[in-house]
């Protein structure tokens, strides 16, 4: 499923941040997917990869009256994430993109950062999906 699929992609970026060398842990959260939600899930960490710094002068440009800097990690890192996949993943309709990236953030951060998040990626739809 790939409620699933982003979750554990959500996981594995996070915990990049604090250990950036440890690419077994992406194979142990995605070892229980099957083999199109493996692929999703290695299509999907690439297009962060790609895109990373992108994202976030994305992220820097459009939350207005915050430094980057100073967004919460689990905010970034959803934020990138739903980003890449509005960025790369065409056939997925754009509200269950945000509708997904929200619900973890829901999951794993505050309450507030719910809004800013959804608020974040409607605005890149508008400026670089639909421009």
């Amino acid at each position: 499923m790939r409620s699933e699929v982003r979750e554990n992609v959500y996981k594995y970026i996070f915990a990049r941040l604090f250990n950036p060398s440890d690419e077994g842990l992406f194979a142990v959260l995605c070892k229980n997917l099957s083999e199109d939600d493996q692929k999703f899930a290695n299509d999907l960490l690439t297009a962060i990869d790609k895109g990373q710094e992108k994202y976030l002068k994305a992220i820097e440009e459009l939350s207005i009256g915050f430094k980057l800097e100073r967004l919460y990690n689990t905010d970034k890192c959803a934020l990138i994430m739903g980003m890449a996949e509005l960025d790369n993943f065409k056939s997925t309709p754009v509200p269950v993109v945000i509708n997904e990236t929200v619900n973890i953030v829901a999951k794993y951060s505050t309450e507030s950062s719910t809004n800013f998040v959804n608020g974040i990626l409607a605005e890149f739809v508008k400026e670089y999906i639909n421009g």
